[in-house]
Order: structure tokens, then sequence, then C-alpha cells
């Protein structure tokens, strides 16, 4: 029986050559004998025997049966940018969600529905992430990337929504609110952080107009669709104002300056041009006065907002030709505006407004705007400026 011990000893070694985990053994599989997993429970993403054989109180061993618990249907990311996530935008999502939202409204609580809009309407949403590189560029100056970022998306919101405007259907009137609203801000926003320099390349007078006339777009809206949006909780809240009617007959005492500029007004200008300074100014110091004594109830820009809207077109046609006297109003604006242009996308239009008013006005009509320079210069000295802030805050 020559072949005997022999035979016994193939046997042995093929028995051997069989020898693999649990997983590969029950498949007739040949096992690599990998640790601590095998090449093919790895492949076919199971727990492998070797694994589990380990001891209990291995790092390894525990990390390793978590990993292929949790990964057992997910696919092998193979390091292909197109599946990875747009971390740019996710990181403007959050500073939207988490400060820039707050800008806007400081008591702005957040609202399930509407907080999905974007989601929902994807020119909401490059409008919302838009406004938010401006945000965070202004307190990120050195990243040049993000003015480009948000053109970038300002530009594909304003291509995805022109039909929905034109059609203008009820399904997306709340949504066409919203980037109504949020593109009146950038267009204050966007000239401001120019790295050129607001006045010096661009004319403030009629970057402000641009943005006044997309928030009257709100109002036409706002007037279109009000039985749409009427029950909207936060559009309830700008519709049904405090009534603070009751400051007007005060506002004499309270700014020498107003009666003085009525004066001014009544002096140069004439019928509806006049009418429509004098409500432009009337306007300017009523909305001083309740933004100065009713700081806690409006802590925000709302008014400063509002004063665009609230002004008729006659006075803004009097600002497209540079009219002397809408001017001067427009720099008593300025004032206005620097009452909390400690909001990221005010803070550099007062003094800009001013130097520019200064050089194209009549020189025989410039003593008017000392005021307003006045007023501005006082309440830049209260404001910290944004190196302030930084510092105070390490």
């Amino acid at each position: 029986m020559r072949g005997g011990p022999v035979g016994e000893r193939q046997r042995k070694t093929h028995k051997k050559s069989r020898a693999g985990c649990d997983q590969c053994k029950k498949r007739h599989y040949k096992c690599d004998e990998g640790k601590p997993s095998c090449g093919g429970c790895a492949k076919r993403k199971v727990e492998c025997s070797f694994t589990t054989a380990q001891s209990p109180g291995s790092d390894v061993s525990v990390n390793t049966r978590v990993f292929n618990a949790i990964s057992h249907n997910i696919t092998e990311y193979d390091g292909n940018s197109e599946s990875s996530l747009p971390m740019a935008d996710l990181e403007l999502l959050h500073q939207s969600m988490t400060s820039t939202a707050y800008t806007i409204t400081p008591d702005h609580k957040p609202n399930k529905d509407e907080g999905k809009l974007p989601l929902r309407f994807d020119y909401l949403m490059h409008s919302t992430l838009a406004l938010a590189a401006l945000h965070l560029y202004s307190e990120q100056p050195h990243r040049l990337e993000l003015l480009s970022r948000a053109a970038s998306h300002q530009h594909a919101a304003l291509s995805l929504v022109r039909p929905h405007i034109i059609d203008g259907t009820p399904e997306h009137s709340q949504a066409i609110l919203g980037f109504a609203a949020i593109t009146s801000i950038f267009a204050l926003a966007e000239p401001a952080y120019d790295p050129r320099g607001l006045g010096l390349v661009r004319d403030p007078v009629d970057e402000l107009l641009n943005s006044f006339h997309l928030g009257r777009g709100i109002k036409t809206i706002l007037t279109q669709k009000w039985h749409v949006l009427q029950h909207n909780e936060s559009i309830q809240k700008v519709a049904v104002l405090t009534d603070y009617t009751a400051l007007i007959p005060t506002l004499d005492n309270v700014y020498p300056a107003y009666p003085i500029l009525r004066g001014v007004i009544s002096q140069h200008c004439h019928d509806d041009e006049a009418a429509s300074c004098l409500h432009a100014a009337q306007t300017v110091f009523h909305y001083m006065a309740i933004m100065e004594a009713h700081h806690q109830e409006v802590p925000g820009p709302m008014y400063i907002q509002m004063w665009p809207i609230d002004v008729s077109t006659v006075f803004l046609d009097m600002l497209a030709d540079r009219h002397s006297i809408a001017l001067i109003v427009l720099a008593h604006y300025a004032a206005l505006m620097r009452t909390r242009s400690n909001t990221w996308w005010l803070e550099r239009w007062p003094s800009a407004l001013i130097q520019h008013i200064t050089m194209i006005l009549d020189p025989s009509l410039i003593v008017h705007l000392d005021w307003p320079r006045d007023k501005v210069l006082r309440l830049d000295q209260t404001f910290p400026s944004p190196v302030e802030m930084d510092l105070a805050v390490a």
C-alpha cells in the first residue's frame, strides 16, 4: 500500500487548503484567511468569523463589527468628486440658517413652513445662498471667492425666477415674495462690499435707486397676491403695524432740523415736487422717531426698508434726475439708515451717501447737509467699527 501514507498526507493537505472563515466554507468559496476580516467577506460586506473570533475586548474587533453592521447596504464610495458633498454651499446654508436670517428680522423665530420654501423653489435657495455669501464676506473680508459665489448664485436665481414672476401663479407667490425681499437687501449689500469701494466706481444714488425699486416690487406682489398671502404669519406682522402717528406732532420739537428742511423744500420746489419732497421728509423724521423712541419694539431695520416703498414715484424721479432738494432729503435718509447701521448690509451706506451727495450738490446748498452729516458722524462714534467688534470678541 505504497500510496497509503502519501494519500493520507494529501488528504490532510487538501483539508487544510479548505480551511477558512465560516462564511467562505459555507458557500464553498476560497478564503484568503485575511485578518481581521478575510477579503471575501469584506467584498461581500458580511461579518467574518475571523473578526468575531478575536478577543471581545479588542478595539479592532469592536470597531470592525460596528462598521460591518452599518455598511452592509451602503455602496462603496469611489472617490469621485461629482458624488461628494457640496461643502461650499452647505457652508452658506449654515450661515443663512444660523446668522443671516436673524440679521433681517432680529426677532425672527424659526418657522418650519418658511424654512422649507428654499428646498421647494430653487430660485429662492439660490438667492438665500447669495445673500449668505455676502454676509459671510462681511465677516471674513479676506475670502474674496465669496463675492464670486454670491454673484453666481444671484445670477442663477434671477434666471430661474423670471418665468414665474411673469406667470404669477399662486403656488409661487410666497416664494417670489421671499425672493424679492432677499434681493432688495442683496442690492444694498453687493455694491457696499465691492472691493473697489462704494462711491468710487459705482454711483451710490443709482445703486440705492435699484434697491428701492426692488423693494417697491414687494408691495406690488403683496397687492396682487394678497388673497393668497394674507394668512402668512410673517406677512401679517408687517401688514398690521403698531400705530405711531401720535409721534408726528412732536417731530418739530424733537428734531429742530425738520422744520428747517421743510422751509428749504418750500423755497425751492413747487406743486407735485414740493408735495413729494415734503412727504418724503416727514416720513424720514417720523420713522426716525419710531426707531429711536421704540428701539425695543423695533430692533431691526424694517422702517428703513419701508421708507423707499412709501415715498412717491415723483420723488424717485427727482432723485434719478439728481434734483438738489431730493438729494438733500436723501442725505437725511442716510441719517435714518445710520440708526440701524450696526446691521451689516447698511453699515457702509450712510457715510458713502453723505460724501457722494456733498460732491455733486450745488455748493450753495451744502450747508443743508450739516445736520445729517453731524448725525451720521455722531452715530459713527457710537457704533463700534467691525474691527473694534472683533477685538471685543477676542
